[in-house]
């Protein structure tokens, strides 16, 4: 019977913000904010305040255009910094933007999941990360 190990186990909350968990980012200063974990998003998207709270200059960022479900392109703008997520720290590009219709922060697979092996056990909220190694 095949077998995955993982280092961590989450509980999360069962509630209509999806799977969230606590998040710290850091660049030349750190913020801490909850991100939910998208899988279905290709990367990292947080909202402009948590740029500024890093220190860091919104549009000094490399520009990208998203595509919105049923929405709106929204603009986003690339910075390296230090993702921290249940005790995993990983460096990486992330996008924040300063879209009115954006109002949550997401965990995609560019940037944070594809660090991990990832698990999830919906029906007990459970989510169960490792750090992926070669």
């Amino acid at each position: 019977m095949p077998s995955v190990e993982f280092e961590t186990e989450y509980e999360y909350p069962d509630d209509h913000k999806g799977i969230t968990v606590s998040v710290e980012l850091r660049a030349a200063k750190a913020v801490r904010l909850l991100a939910t974990v998208d899988t279905g998003a290709e990367n990292c998207l947080f909202q402009s305040a948590y740029a500024e709270g890093l220190g860091l200059s919104l549009e000094k960022g490399d520009r990208i255009t998203f595509s919105a479900a049923g929405g709106q392109p929204i603009v986003g703008y690339g910075h390296q910094i230090t993702i921290i997520v249940l005790g995993h720290s990983v460096e990486s590009m992330v996008y924040f933007t300063d879209h009115p219709g954006f109002a949550r922060n997401v965990l995609g697979r560019r940037g944070w999941l594809h660090n991990f092996r990832f698990g999830l056990i919906h029906y007990d909220q459970k989510l169960y990360l490792g750090r992926y190694s070669t």
